[in-house]
């Protein structure tokens, strides 16, 4: 089942820094996370498995565009469509919304993330150095067409 996250209480904010944690090894602190939703800078969508956040997808507003600030599903859930799913909800989304383009960075090396953006209609427009301690990262936008 997926959430949207547009109120953050403490828990809920240290939930989400967990998971971050346990699927990329880095988080932004459970503060920062509650004070940003609860501001309306960040957005979170969450999918639950018997209760328990198992993926998540969030957001940050900034200007006239949105960040991806991340996407992860807990290994043992993946497989299962669920990152299609909260893109899906995102995208839907973003549609609506009066923001025109979105970014993101993902990891030189992680083709399965690189072509669920692409099937997204995301693009690769260009590269960041040294933007993981390991390897680069690849940036990619997708902007809203109007015809």
């Amino acid at each position: 089942m997926i959430d949207l996250i547009n109120e953050c209480d403490e828990q809920l904010a240290k939930e989400l820094e967990i998971i971050e944690n346990k699927i990329f090894g880095t988080a932004w602190p459970y503060q920062t996370i509650q004070c940003k939703i609860n501001n309306q800078e960040f957005k979170y969508w969450t999918y639950k498995k018997d209760e328990k956040i198992v993926a998540y997808l969030g957001i940050h507003f900034v200007n006239d565009f949105i960040e991806v600030l991340g996407i992860g599903v807990i290994e043992k859930y993946r497989k299962n469509g669920i990152a299609k799913n909260l893109m899906n909800e995102f995208i839907e989304y973003f549609n609506t919304s009066m923001y025109q383009k979105i970014l993101l960075e993902v990891r030189e090396s992680n083709s399965k993330a690189k072509n669920l953006y692409t099937n997204f209609g995301f693009r690769q427009i260009s590269k960041r150095k040294n933007y993981y301690k390991t390897e680069d990262a690849d940036i990619y936008l997708k902007e809203k067409i109007y015809v």
